[in-house]
């Protein structure tokens, strides 16, 4: 996933984590011939007409602000859990985790505006806008409130921010791997790191538009443990010009919506966890994420040893870790209080 600078899909060849070596970096210079030729715009046009036959959109299309919204809906029960990908995330992360916390509560995973099967909107990115369109799709949708967010990477200051809005209808928060809306200010690394990755998204649309990301499979990592359907959807959108752009322009609007986060106040008692990766991590990373986990007077914070900021979500064991957190957070809204919300909110 491209779901924030720490994703490994920026480290690219630089990347030794990343690149798998001489065959990949073969890959790479291959496919420099034909979209200088012009072959490569031509393969993107006739893959992407392809995936769209393959790739059906999976759940619903609703309509909120101008704007269609692809969500997808499962299981039952409240509070109904939300899930909010990082940036340039799309729906399918969640391949390993809707259909689990699905079993416990109704679960609702969804494509941003220009993501994924969502269509485009060229208003400013902003977390105040992503929010009420959340929010407003939510309730066209019929999937009420109070509701347990979670945010993956940047999905963490978005969730933030809606929590901030509209605090009577969130009864839990679970971050994941979650951004720190300081974090390129407080340390180095992270921010030579972000630096690097936004300035490379810069010029990834246009790679996408001449074949190049597809031809080199240079985001297909982002897919790997992930359900073989889903593993194939997220591969053909991370490969489109669209998907791209968007995912550029999330990446502009970065100080924005790190400003929207620092405006918030905390969570109170509202019931939080803070699930943090513990392999790939870079220097400052552990302070920033236990400083997240006291946003409420009642969070737990657990490190997952073995997953990295993509295979938190991606791989299925430690996506089971985060069905596990988002059981207890579930189980922590009290029902008393859920209803109370349920009749703010419809009032």
């Amino acid at each position: 996933m491209i779901s924030d600078a720490t994703d490994k899909s920026y480290q690219y060849s630089a990347d030794p984590h990343f690149s798998p070596g001489v065959r990949r970096k073969s890959r790479l210079w291959t496919a420099v011939i034909p979209c200088l030729t012009g072959l490569g715009a031509v393969y993107q046009t006739l893959a992407s007409l392809r995936d769209r036959r393959e790739f059906p959109p999976p759940g619903r299309l609703v309509e909120v602000d101008g704007c269609i919204l692809h969500l997808q809906v499962a299981g039952h029960g409240l509070p109904s859990v939300v899930l909010e990908s990082g940036l340039g995330g799309l729906s399918t992360a969640w391949g390993w985790v809707q259909p689990e916390a699905a079993k416990f509560s109704s679960v609702v995973s969804y494509d941003r505006a220009g993501l994924g099967w969502s269509g485009p909107d060229g208003t400013p990115k902003t977390a105040t806008r992503a929010a009420q369109r959340l929010r407003a799709m939510l309730r066209k949708a019929g999937v009420l409130p109070p509701y347990v967010l979670v945010g993956h990477s940047m999905g963490g200051l978005l969730v933030r921010v809606f929590a901030g809005l509209f605090p009577d209808e969130v009864a839990g928060m679970v971050l994941l791997d979650a951004v720190h809306p300081d974090q390129h200010l407080r340390s180095s690394a992270i921010n030579l790191h972000m630096r690097t990755g936004f300035r490379f998204l810069r010029a990834v649309p246009t790679l996408a538009r001449l074949g190049y990301v597809r031809l080199t499979r240079l985001f297909a990592a982002w897919g790997e443990g992930l359900p073989a359907r889903q593993a194939a959807e997220s591969e053909a959108f991370l490969s489109t010009f669209q998907h791209l752009r968007t995912t550029r322009d999330e990446s502009l609007a970065w100080d924005t919506i790190c400003d929207e986060v620092r405006r918030t106040v905390g969570l109170g008692d509202t019931p939080l966890a803070v699930l943090t990766a513990g392999k790939d991590v870079l220097p400052g990373q552990p302070e920033l994420q236990a400083e997240l986990a006291l946003l409420s007077s009642d969070s737990t914070h657990l490190v997952v040893p073995g997953a990295d900021h993509v295979t938190l979500v991606t791989n299925r064991e430690h996506a089971l870790t985060v069905v596990e957190a988002i059981r207890q957070v579930v189980q922590k809204a009290q029902p008393v209080r859920s209803e109370q919300r349920v009749r703010r909110a419809r009032s």
